[in-house]
């Protein structure tokens, strides 16, 4: 794989959906968007701008109607199935709402199997586990499952599974939804700091604005038309 400073490139982006009989929504409206490694990119707008769309080509979980995706430099349209797979194995981490941990699986358990999907040994997947665990504060928590962890400590899971490949880039989706003010605060920081620890490119979509100042870039949608830059105090 390339190792350009540049983990996303969106160019130009259109997605539709059908909607009916012979009708179509735009939920991407021509969109524009790249995202630099070591950096956090905030996207915020209402509920039903487009934001988790987004998302979900930046992922290649949904190819766009038009326009290029271009994930460390590879151009992801002219991968089939099996290639968009790989670069997501390999270059992407997804940090869900909501962790979906496996309840019978510890907490260095979780991440050990998302190696094993990548056809990693066991020895060497546990000892990065492990360290990533530490690294997110949960270094005496690794032989505990889900239900023995609160709801912060199981987002922390969520971000260190992320993590596991060394992806170049890093998408977020509400990580904080569930979370008291206290521990949102807590995870958003930390989002942070694994962004600059790792180098990777993160796109951190959030309905708490008053975190936005923590991005270096904040993007805004709405009927899936990007604004880029806009200023993070913006109602």
């Amino acid at each position: 794989m390339n190792n350009t400073t540049t983990a996303l490139v969106l160019k130009d982006v259109t997605l539709e959906y059908p909607d009916g009989q012979n009708n179509t929504v735009r939920a991407l409206d021509n969109v524009s968007l790249s995202a630099v490694r070591g950096t956090v990119t905030g996207l915020a707008g209402p509920s039903g701008s487009g934001k988790s769309s987004l998302l979900a080509v930046a992922a290649t979980l949904i190819p766009p109607t038009s326009g290029t995706v271009e994930v460390n430099g590879s151009d992801v349209g002219g991968l089939d199935d099996t290639g968009r797979a790989r670069l997501r194995r390999e270059e992407i981490g997804i940090v869900f709402q909501q962790p979906n941990l496996l309840p019978s699986l510890t907490a260095v358990e979780q991440l050990v199997a998302v190696a094993h999907l990548r056809g990693e040994s066991t020895g060497p997947a546990a000892e990065r586990a492990a360290e990533l665990l530490g690294i997110v504060g949960l270094g005496g928590q690794a032989s505990q499952r889900p239900h023995q962890l609160s709801g912060g400590q199981r987002q922390r899971v969520n971000i260190a599974r992320a993590l596991m490949g060394n992806p170049s880039l890093l998408l977020v989706d509400e990580p904080t939804a569930a979370l008291d003010h206290e521990r949102s605060a807590s995870i958003m920081k930390l989002l942070r700091e694994v962004t600059e620890e790792f180098k990777v490119a993160t796109i951190l979509v959030t309905h708490d604005v008053e975190f936005l100042p923590l991005a270096d870039v904040v993007v805004r949608m709405r009927d899936g038309v990007l604004t880029h830059p806009a200023p993070v105090d913006t109602p």
